[in-house]
C-alpha cells in the first residue's frame, strides 16, 4: 500500500550527486536553483523514482511544520506562556521576517515545484512503455505543484511563478505574483492534474494523487476565493463518482488501519519501521512529561495547548470531543493536571517503536470535507430550509451522535453559514483548516482579537492581530537573496 516511498531518498541522493552541491547548499538556493538534475531524467523508471521524491516535502510539512503554522493561527490553540517556540509567536502573531519556521514552510514548497518543474520540463523527452503512465506523472506533478502554489499564495499572498527550469539569474528577475495570480496559477495547475490522473489507483499505488483530489484541492481554493459557482461541479463530480463516502465512525477517519479509505480523498503517506518516513506529528501534540498508553514515550517540549473555546465548543455527547482532545493528565512523578488541553486525535492507532515513527497518514481532504463544501456552496447559492445542505450538515452531526439542526434554529443563509463553519471547526479540529476557514469568512481579526481578550490568552490586550497579518511575512532570507526590489519585497506592514 505504502511502498512506493521507499524510493524517495534514491532521488535526493542522484540530485546531490549529479550537480555537485551539497544538501545544505541545494536549500539556500530554493526557490534560486540550478536544476542541475536535469540529465537524470531519461527512462521510465527515472520518472517513477522522480515523482516518489517530489512527494517527500509533503512528510516534513504535515509531520510538524505546516500544522505549527496554520493550526497555531487559530483560535484552536491556546497560548503557552512559559514558551516562546516559533509556533508561540506565530500564534502570538508575534512572527518576524526572521522566524525560523516561516522559512522551513517556505523552503519545502519550492523543494516541492523545482522537483515538478524538472519532471515536467523533461518527461516529454522520455519513451515510455506505457504512455498511461506518463500521463500520470504528469498529472501528480502538475497536482503537487499546484499543491505548492496554493498554499504559498494563502500563506504569503503571492510569489514568483516560476513555471519551469530556469538558471538562477533569470528566476532573479521573475517578480513576485499577486495573491490572486498565484491562486489563479495553482487552480490552472490543479485543472490539468485531473485531466491526466486516474480516478483510482490500483492497490500497490494507493496515497497517489488522483483526479479527485485535484478536483477537492481546486474546490477548496475556489472557496477561498468566494467562486462558489465554479466549485460546484468539482464537488458534484466527486460525490456523484460513488468512489467515496463517510467513515462508519469518526474514529476510523484517523487510524492508521483505515488509511486510504473511501474517507481519504488525499493523505500525505507515512511508513513506520525506522525507514525515515515515519510520522512525528503524533507524539508532539501533547507535553513531553506525558505518558501514558496512548502516549508510551511522551511527548515533547514545545506541544500546542488546545484552547479551552474549542474544547468548550463540542456539545454535550459529541463523540469527537472525546476522541480529539484530553483535558489533564499526571506525571510519572504524579504531579496532577486538570487544566491542559490536548489533542489526540492521532495517538489512537498502532504504536510504533519510537514517538517520531507512527505509520499513520495526515489528513489533507477528507471526504467530509468534500461535503461539507458542497453543502456551503448550496447554501451561498441558494438558502433552502431543511434542504439538501441540512441534510449533508446533519449527516456529519449525526455521526457525531449530536441531534440535526433545523431551520426552526438555523433561518437564514448567514445562520447557515455561521453553523457550517462551526461545524467545521468541530470536524477539523486539529486538521490546520480552522485559519483557513477564517480568513476566507473575513472574521479572523473579530476572532482572534476577541480571542486575545480572554484571561488564558495573555490577560486581554496582551496580543493583537492586525489586518495585514492575514498573510505571513515573506523570509528575510528569500528578501537578501532577491535583493532587487523590483522583483522581490516584503508583504506591507512587515
Amino acid at each position: 500500500m505504502k511502498n512506493y516511498r521507499k524510493q524517495t531518498n534514491i532521488l535526493l541522493i542522484a540530485i546531490f550527486l549529479l550537480s555537485g552541491i551539497s544538501c545544505s547548499d541545494y536549500l539556500d538556493l530554493s526557490p534560486i536553483s540550478t536544476y542541475n538534475a536535469g540529465s537524470f531524467y531519461q527512462t521510465e523508471k527515472d520518472f517513477e523514482i522522480a515523482i516518489n521524491g517530489a512527494y517527500a516535502p509533503l512528510r516534513s510539512l504535515h509531520s510538524g511544520d505546516i500544522i505549527n503554522l496554520l493550526e497555531c493561527r487559530s483560535d484552536n490553540i491556546q497560548d503557552d506562556p512559559i514558551n516562546s517556540y516559533d509556533h508561540n509567536r506565530v500564534h502570538r502573531f508575534q512572527d518576524t521576517e526572521s522566524t525560523p519556521l516561516l522559512s522551513n514552510v517556505w523552503n519545502n514548497f519550492w523543494i516541492l515545484i523545482s522537483r515538478c518543474n524538472l519532471i515536467l520540463d523533461n518527461i516529454d523527452n522520455a519513451s515510455f512503455q506505457d504512455e498511461n503512465r506518463k500521463s500520470y506523472i504528469k498529472g501528480e506533478a502538475y497536482f503537487l505543484r499546484g499543491y505548492a502554489y496554493f498554499y504559498l499564495g494563502f500563506i504569503y499572498g503571492g510569489v514568483p511563478l516560476i513555471d519551469g527550469v530556469k538558471k538562477v539569474d533569470e528566476i532573479k528577475v521573475t517578480p513576485r505574483s499577486t495573491q490572486e495570480e498565484t491562486l489563479n496559477f495553482a487552480a490552472q495547475d490543479f485543472s490539468t492534474a485531473a485531466s491526466l490522473l486516474p480516478s483510482e489507483w490500483s492497490a500497490k499505488d494507493l496515497g497517489r494523487a488522483t483526479k479527485y483530489a485535484a478536483q477537492g484541492m481546486n474546490a477548496r481554493l475556489l472557496l477561498f476565493q468566494n467562486k462558489h459557482a465554479l466549485a460546484k461541479p468539482l464537488l458534484e463530480e466527486i460525490i456523484n463518482s460513488s468512489k467515496y463516502y463517510l467513515a462508519e465512525e469518526y474514529s476510523h477517519c484517523f487510524i492508521d488501519r483505515y488509511d486510504n479509505s473511501p474517507e481519504h480523498v488525499f493523505q500525505v503517506q507515512f511508513m513506520s519501521g525506522d525507514i525515515g518516513q515515519g510520522n512525528s506529528w503524533v507524539a508532539k501534540a501533547v507535553h513531553e512529561f506525558v505518558y501514558d498508553s496512548l502516549f508510551p514515550w511522551g511527548g515533547v517540549s514545545g506541544a500546542n495547548l488546545v484552547s479551552p473555546t474549542l474544547y468548550n465548543a463540542y456539545e454535550n455527547g459529541d463523540l469527537r470531543s472525546k476522541f480529539n482532545l484530553r483535558k489533564g493528565y499526571t506525571t510519572l512523578q504524579g504531579v496532577v493536571d486538570t487544566v491542559s488541553v490536548f489533542y489526540i486525535k492521532y495517538a489512537q492507532g498502532t504504536k510504533p517503536t519510537s514517538k517520531s515513527d507512527y505509520a499513520l497518514n495526515m489528513p489533507v481532504l477528507r471526504y467530509t470535507d468534500i461535503k461539507m463544501m458542497y453543502a456551503e456552496v448550496l447554501n451561498e447559492q441558494s438558502y433552502i430550509p431543511d434542504g439538501e445542505a441540512f441534510s449533508i450538515l446533519n449527516e456529519v452531526r449525526n455521526r457525531a451522535n449530536i441531534a440535526p439542526l433545523t431551520s426552526v434554529t438555523i433561518p437564514s443563509k448567514e445562520a447557515f453559514r455561521e453553523a457550517i463553519f462551526q461545524e467545521r471547526r468541530l470536524e477539523f479540529a486539529g486538521e490546520y483548516l480552522r485559519w483557513y476557514d477564517l480568513v476566507r469568512s473575513g472574521k479572523a481579526m473579530e476572532v482572534m482579537n476577541n480571542h486575545f481578550k480572554r484571561t488564558d490568552e495573555g490577560g486581554g490586550g496582551k496580543y493583537n492581530m492586525e489586518e495585514y497579518q492575514l498573510i505571513f511575512p515573506i523570509p528575510q532570507r528569500e528578501l537578501d537573496v532577491n535583493s532587487d526590489s523590483d522583483y522581490m519585497w516584503q508583504n506591507p506592514g512587515y
